[in-house]
């Protein structure tokens, strides 16, 4: 099945590895809120960013993604941190209404600092008797460009200068216990409202939450509804099946904001990967090293009716090289679908959307015990299109320092080849590279603050759009902004 094809990966890996470096820190999820998430997308009908006043429209070539680190998606949804703090910070109360057990401090100290344990909404003894945990988060804040134009550009998941509210997600989830011998239960139902929702709905086929959208801002939607994961786990022993829709394993950063130490995304995961997958995932816990997944899922972003009749396999692996090294790598492999999901300029359904190979590489090294370093590779190929194969790859590179658990600093440089010019700015097929950098904040438990600033520059073809940024009069830009978390 044109294994050919994909042999240059290796040299486009090898080449990938010349890049200066940047990197993450040696606990990154300590500097974040401690809850269990995942991410979502950007763009809509295809992820593709159109410059404003293009008149463009997406086309068949493109399609969605999402992304999870090694050390986030190792599984797929993994047991809520806070669950587990508040169990210890409860010990010796009653099994319901232990806040007064919680110690809860404030983190304004530079290098050190006692944040106890978060408060979490109080769980209904009916829910919490059957192991099941509610929650969630909010997040808000502001990003702008210098040019002070209304839309950012291709900036994931922050086009636009206005104060939004990013994120308000509720959860409900019952973690799997995997336990040799055993069978047990486990799911899971997330539901997301604000301007991030739009970038999570099922773009893929144009079903399940699709459309749930309540304003628009320059003609895309603005806030909206979604329901990015609901689905249902058994187990027995080291194996797990998964079935419904999901977060998808593939690459590092995510799209709930409690996952990520940015504020803004990199383009690989904004327009170089899936979100959400809909289908069976099983794993298996070979080693207490190695963890290996494999399933099918309708395509990309897709919801349970898979209009586009999207095909895939979604497989890959986890290990632990050493004490500090982890390394994930994940795979979709398949028909892409037929189309029928979206429509043409002329009303009619769009053309096939081809087959589909992509696959990520992420790398997580503790360096000391305050120095993180990321690498993430990524390599697509949309193949058996009538207009010819759409080609993207790029790397990723992350450097993080925590100074305490209030207290982290980051920086993240990209590249991003968009070789047929269908992913990002459409008819630009070309480089995009981008430097971020950031500061993570705790004062307090249960808050987040992500101050950054982020220089974006493209190098390549200019399509009829234009440049990326400015309203298409530029190629370079320097950004920047701020949000605040609040966890529940």
């Amino acid at each position: 099945m044109r294994l050919a094809r994909f042999a240059n990966f290796g040299s486009i890996f090898a080449a990938m590895l010349t890049v200066p470096s940047f990197a993450q820190d040696s606990s990154p999820n300590s500097l974040r809120q401690p809850v269990s998430v995942q991410r979502t997308a950007y763009e809509y009908d295809n992820y593709l960013y159109i410059a404003p006043g293009s008149g463009g429209s997406a086309t068949a070539n493109g399609q969605q993604a999402s992304t999870d680190s090694a050390t986030k998606k190792a599984e797929a949804a993994p047991t809520d941190p806070a669950t587990a703090g508040q169990a210890a910070a409860c010990s010796g109360c009653e099994a319901c209404g232990c806040d007064a057990c919680r110690e809860r401090r404030w983190g304004l100290n530079w290098r050190s600092c006692n944040l106890g344990d978060p408060w979490t909404v109080p769980q209904p003894c009916f829910l919490a008797n059957r192991g099941i945990t509610v929650g969630g988060w909010a997040s808000a804040g502001i990003y702008a460009n210098q040019y002070g134009t209304d839309l950012n550009g291709p900036i994931g998941m922050r086009p636009n200068n206005l104060f939004n509210l990013d994120q308000l997600n509720g959860y409900a989830e019952r973690v799997v216990r995997q336990e040799s011998g055993e069978w047990d239960w486990g799911a899971r139902i997330d539901y997301m409202f604000g301007v991030d929702a739009p970038d999570t709905q099922a773009i893929g086929d144009h079903t399940w939450d699709y459309g749930w959208n309540s304003s628009t801002f320059l003609g895309q939607p603005l806030y909206g509804s979604a329901i990015p994961q609901a689905y249902v786990d058994v187990a027995y022993g080291d194996f797990k099946l998964r079935a419904g829709h999901f977060y998808t394993p593939i690459g590092y950063e995510v799209v709930p904001a409690v996952g990520n130490f940015f504020y803004s995304h990199s383009y690989m995961h904004t327009f170089g990967e899936p979100f959400t997958h809909t289908g069976l995932l099983a794993s298996l816990i070979i080693t207490d090293r190695l963890t290996v997944y494999g399933g099918w899922v309708d395509g990309w972003d897709g919801g349970f009716d898979n209009r586009n009749d999207a095909s895939m396999f979604l497989g890959g692996l986890t290990y632990k090289l050493r004490e500090r090294t982890n390394i994930a790598w994940y795979f979709t492999w398949g028909d892409n679908g037929n189309g029928q999901a979206y429509l043409n300029q002329h009303g009619q359904p769009a053309a096939s959307q081809g087959d589909m190979f992509m696959n990520s590489f992420v790398l997580t090294h503790e360096l000391t015990s305050r120095w993180t370093y990321v690498f993430q590779a990524d390599y697509a190929d949309n193949y058996n299109l009538a207009a010819g194969d759409a080609i993207w790859y790029g790397i990723n590179q992350y450097l993080f320092y925590k100074v305490s658990d209030c207290w982290g600093f980051g920086g993240r440089f990209e590249w991003f080849r968009d070789k047929d010019g269908v992913r990002v700015v459409q008819g630009n097929d070309g480089n995009y590279y981008e430097m971020a950098a950031g500061v993570n904040w705790k004062p307090h438990a249960n808050v987040m603050v992500r101050p950054e600033l982020r220089y974006d520059w493209y190098n390549g073809g200019i399509g009829g759009n234009g440049g990326p940024f400015n309203n298409g009069n530029s190629t370079t830009q320097l950004s920047g902004g701020c949000d605040v978390i609040v966890t529940f």
